[in-house]
């Protein structure tokens, strides 16, 4: 609902489906549906292998049943976060009940960088697959976990804190730091933390070998601009470039602002005790995001699977009265509308 208000005013406005919504990542999404990847040109290492095939897959397959591309893409992109938020509802209800899993979903849809839900992007079924992989997590399938994670990594490479969640998971579980877990449950785990990287690996792979080369994947992405750094490098380069960026604070403040906010909320989740794997969850998310170089105007987009950051509020927001909670998720949705409509009219990719 929250998304619609960001199309429909849109549209009001004067704009145009799909195509508006189809650009910067999306518009490389619909180049692999069209017509595959395609290798870097020579001297360059830029190429669509950067972006991987999930999504793509989906698309052409939509448009197999007679879509046009670009709308069978941007479908395909909306069913994985119509997707993303029906787990997002149930991972909120397996520790809270049903309001506040509805209160949960409608806050994350109001968070930094969340409008990216109109357009041709991964991150729906990058993030509807991660929820999946917590929810079987919660409740000790780990097997199933660490299927959902395989998958996700089909979509977006940023399965590491998955990864290294479903693992801390298992050495949690040895005899010398858990009593009681007998040797079934240990494998299970085991199992499920292995499972993890595959799809993620299967693409990068392949990748190296369309570009012979076992570091192809890697070296597109150094053509992108994204690598791991220390965090200091990455904000004295946001600080270094910031009186010059063609940004203002709709760029890097609310990047800046997304990251002290979910580390807040992080504090928060500590504090309340929330579930040790979504803590841990959140954590790695925004470790991960912290340390990438590149792209620093995406990092909040980067933060959307740590959607169980907003647990504590949509905890306080269930003890309210409802006429509280249907002002404050009003105004958190306008306020939300308002930046994604004029984000989407933007020059710059989120």
């Amino acid at each position: 609902m929250q998304r619609v208000a960001v199309v429909v005013t849109w549209l009001i406005r004067g704009g145009s489906l799909p195509d508006d919504l189809m650009k910067w990542d999306g518009r490389w999404y619909l180049r692999v549906v069209k017509g595959g990847y395609h290798l870097p040109a020579p001297g360059s290492w830029e190429s669509d292998m950067a972006f991987f095939p999930g999504l793509p897959a989906v698309g052409r397959l939509l448009a197999r049943c007679g879509l046009d591309p670009s709308w069978a893409t941007l479908l395909a992109a909306w069913i994985g976060f119509a997707c993303a938020a029906a787990v997002i509802v149930l991972v909120g209800r397996e520790v809270g009940g049903d309001r506040v899993g509805a209160l949960l979903v409608l806050l994350w849809g109001v968070a930094p960088m969340s409008f990216v839900q109109v357009l041709g992007y991964s991150e729906g079924w990058f993030i509807a697959l991660v929820g999946l992989g917590l929810l079987m997590g919660l409740r000790r399938q780990w097997i199933r976990a660490g299927l959902a994670i395989c998958v996700a990594g089909v979509f977006r490479p940023a399965v590491v804190p998955m990864g290294v969640l479903l693992a801390l998971a298992w050495v949690a579980a040895w005899p010398v730091f858990r009593r009681g877990v007998d040797a079934a449950e240990r494998r299970r785990r085991f199992i499920g933390a292995a499972l993890t990287p595959w799809g993620m690996l299967g693409f990068v792979a392949l990748v190296g070998a369309r570009n012979g080369r076992w570091d192809g994947y890697f070296m597109i992405q150094k053509a992108w601009g994204t690598r791991l750094g220390w965090p200091g490098e990455v904000f004295r380069l946001a600080a270094k470039y910031w009186p010059v960026a063609p940004y203002n604070w709709r760029y890097f403040g609310l990047v800046i602002a997304a990251v002290i906010l979910y580390l807040i909320l992080l504090m928060v989740m500590i504090a309340t005790r929330e579930k040790p794997l979504l803590r841990a969850q959140v954590a790695l998310v925004l470790a991960l995001t912290v340390f990438t170089e590149g792209f620093f105007r995406s990092k909040a987009r980067f933060l959307l699977p740590a959607f169980p950051a907003f647990l504590p509020v949509a905890r306080l927001l269930a003890k309210a009265p409802t006429w509280v909670q249907v002002v404050v998720m009003a105004v958190l949705t306008a306020a939300s509308t308002w930046w994604g409509v004029y984000m989407v009219g933007s020059r710059y990719s989120p």
